[in-house]
C-alpha cells in the first residue's frame, strides 16, 4: 500500500500537471503545459516499482480519453479550445496528456475511489463537469451554450469512463488493492 505522504505527493504532482496544461492552453503556450505533464508522468514512472502495470493503466486512460474527447468534440460540447488544437475534429494533445497523467493517480491518490467502480462512476459524474467548468473559467476552453446539454454529456461520459477504468484496472492489476510502495 502506498504511504499517505506518497499519495499527497501524487495528488500534488497531478494538480501541477492539470494547472500547467490548463494555464498553458489559456495563455497560448499549450506545448509548455503538455511538456510539464509529460515530465510529471516521467517522474511518476521513476518513483514506481511496477512500471509495466502503470504503463497499462496509462494506456487505458489515454485510450478511454481519446474516445471520450472525440465524442465531446463531435457532439458539440466544446465551442473552442483557446490553443493547442491541431485539427478541428480532435481534442488538443495537452488535453489527452491530462488523461494519461490522470492514470498516475489510480493506484495512489485516487486509489480508494478507483477501487470501487460505483465510486469511480460517481466521481466522474461530478468531477468531469467541474473540471471543465474550471478549465473554462481559467480560459483553456469555451463550452458550447447552452451549458446544460454539454454538462450532461460530460457528466455521463466521465462517469462511464471512470467506471470502465476502475473495472479494467482491477482486472488488469492483481492484486489491485495492494498498490506498491515507491522505492526509498
Amino acid at each position: 500500500m502506498t504511504l499517505p505522504r506518497s499519495r499527497g505527493v501524487n495528488y500534488a504532482l497531478y494538480q501541477t500537471g492539470w494547472f500547467a496544461c490548463i494555464l498553458g492552453a489559456a495563455w497560448e503556450w499549450p506545448l509548455t503545459g503538455a511538456l510539464v505533464a509529460a515530465a510529471l508522468i516521467g517522474a511518476h514512472f521513476a518513483r514506481t516499482i511496477e512500471r509495466a502495470v502503470e504503463l497499462r493503466l496509462l494506456l487505458l486512460a489515454l485510450g478511454v480519453g481519446v474516445i471520450v474527447e472525440a465524442y465531446q468534440v463531435r457532439s458539440g460540447t466544446y465551442a473552442r479550445f483557446t490553443s493547442g488544437a491541431i485539427v478541428a475534429w480532435m481534442s488538443p494533445p495537452w488535453l489527452l496528456l491530462m488523461w494519461a497523467q490522470f492514470a498516475t493517480t489510480f493506484r495512489s491518490s485516487l486509489h480508494a475511489v478507483m477501487l470501487v467502480p460505483r465510486r469511480a462512476a460517481l466521481f466522474g459524474l461530478v468531477g468531469g463537469p467541474i473540471a471543465f467548468l474550471a478549465g473554462e473559467r481559467l480560459g483553456a476552453v469555451t463550452l458550447a451554450r447552452p451549458l446544460g446539454p454539454g454538462l450532461v454529456r460530460l457528466s455521463v461520459t466521465w462517469g462511464v469512463a471512470l467506471a470502465i477504468c476502475a473495472v479494467v484496472a482491477r482486472a488488469a492489476v492483481s492484486p489491485y488493492s495492494a498498490a506498491p510502495t515507491p522505492p526509498r
